[in-house]
């Protein structure tokens, strides 16, 4: 119990402490990164969206704690929550990626790729996130499932974050895939050597599904690249 209480608390926190640092100016001021003035409408749905964003990993946290300190029958009550919240994330994060598109411009620049390209970048992620959380909700009740799959969905929210660190950048470049996604992956890889440690054996279901969430990702990232893509995006943008 103490190793999951480490492990997932802290996990959890770091996860919540990165979401504050990154939107910080969203959060104090109603802006977007660097001061930038968001639209009245855009503003409401970005505000919805991440009020859900930011529920959910709160409520990630308070669960690690509450198993940590053995209230499962409140951690049980409250998962309920998980439910709503993690669909107002599932419903609202595509709407904002599409509406984000469209009113800016689908050739704008982004870390690299076309705005219309970097679309599929958003929709992979709130798919992984849709997937790994009904998987954790069904999964309730086996914890070497839930636990792992749990903590990747809140990971594959975290790519809008990390991106938006510009120390990061120095590390993983400006642009490109490897700026979009490598410092979720290193973190990935870093949780799961730790958690090797901490117990001497793999969790495989942690693999597994950070494995999948590689793999989506970078599939994804190729996949924005293609003619096929950019004819789909043109229909979804109506362009």
């Amino acid at each position: 119990m103490k190793i999951d209480r480490w492990f997932y608390s802290s996990a959890a926190a770091l996860f919540l402490v990165a979401i504050v640092v990154a939107f910080h100016d969203f959060i104090l001021e109603g802006r977007g990164t660097g001061g930038r003035v968001i639209g009245p409408e855009m503003f409401r749905l970005d505000a919805v969206h991440g009020a859900c964003v930011g529920l959910w990993f709160l409520l990630f946290l308070v669960q690690s704690l509450l198993i940590a300190s053995k209230n499962r029958q409140i951690h049980l009550k409250l998962g309920w929550a998980a439910v709503a919240i993690g669909l107002g994330v599932a419903v609202t994060g595509p709407w904002v990626a599409t509406q984000s598109v469209m009113v800016h411009s689908p050739k704008m620049p982004i870390l690299g790729m076309l705005y219309s390209q970097f679309l599929l970048m958003m929709y992979a992620e709130i798919a992984l996130f849709t997937v790994f959380a009904t998987l954790g909700i069904l999964m309730r009740k086996k914890p070497r499932i839930h636990r792992p799959v749990m903590l990747m969905a809140s990971m594959s929210l975290l790519p809008p974050a990390t991106t938006r660190m510009p120390f990061l950048g120095s590390v993983f470049g400006a642009v490109g895939g490897a700026r979009i996604f490598g410092p979720v992956f290193v973190l990935g890889a870093l949780l799961l050597i730790v958690r090797w440690m901490m117990t001497r054996s793999l969790d495989r279901w942690l693999a597994m599904s950070y494995g999948a969430l590689v793999v989506v990702l970078i599939g994804a990232t190729g996949l924005a690249r293609t003619s096929a893509w950019g004819a789909l995006a043109a229909v979804i943008l109506k362009r």
